[in-house]
């Protein structure tokens, strides 16, 4: 008797997903990230970037994988490092593994080269430093959905702390600025992204700058306004 050949569950998801793809003109990103404030904060920031890109957030690698699961229609999914539970890493093995036609891009506080390599050698698309503005962010997504490879430039020293103009935080900035959101003072600001005390302030002062502000409350409000944080429950 001969064998009949059945083609994979996960392959023939592939098919399906490849031909939704060409199907359609809007692309879809997903970003996995385990804080909301700076996970919504972030796809508001890239919706206004990237208004023909459709933006969605999933706050594990867990919940990355099962929106992945459940829809053949990511284009490519943002990863930071540092998640509870699977990690990163874990995540971008697991995602090429079961999703090899989704671009993956880690993002991450840290720019060793060494980590830029081993993302690259996982199978990603692209890394983005936290020091990046979003504009930069956000051009760097668009080279990778269109098929590219964005690779950071790490070598020369520590990023610069500005670089936010006309409302453009670095993906570091908003981080400060969700902790800001949450009543963080400058030194718990400081421990809980493992920086100096003087570097939150010196986030601090950029971000102040970039939205106009001239104090934490004016920042918190401006940031609510424009979409980076998340308004209080009892008024969303």
């Amino acid at each position: 008797m001969s064998e009949r050949t059945v083609p994979a569950r996960g392959a023939a998801r592939q098919d399906a997903r490849s031909d939704a793809s060409h199907n359609r003109a809007v692309q879809r990103i997903l970003i996995v990230d385990d804080h909301p404030l700076y996970r919504e904060g972030m796809v508001s920031a890239l919706r206004a970037h990237l208004a023909d890109v459709e933006v969605r957030g999933a706050n594990s690698a867990e919940e990355g994988l099962a929106e992945l699961e459940r829809n053949a229609d990511v284009d490519a999914v943002l990863i930071d490092l540092r998640l509870p539970g699977m990690d990163g890493f874990s995540a971008l093995a697991v995602y090429a593994a079961r999703f090899p036609t989704v671009s993956r891009v880690v993002v991450s506080a840290l720019e060793d080269p060494r980590l830029v390599q081993r993302a690259f050698d996982a199978g990603a698309s692209g890394f983005i430093p936290k020091s990046m503005a979003v504009g930069e962010v956000a051009a760097a997504i668009r080279r990778v959905l269109e098929g590219g490879v964005f690779t950071p430039e790490v070598a020369g020293g520590a990023a610069p702390l500005g670089g936010a103009v006309a409302n453009d935080l670095t993906l570091r900035q908003l981080e400060v600025l969700r902790l800001l959101g949450e009543g963080y003072s400058n030194k718990e600001i400081a421990n809980a992204l493992e920086i100096t005390e003087r570097t939150a302030k010196a986030h601090l002062k950029a971000i102040f700058e970039a939205l106009g502000a001239d104090n934490r409350t004016q920042a918190v409000l401006t940031a609510q306004r424009l979409g980076y944080l998340l308004p209080p429950p009892e008024l969303a």
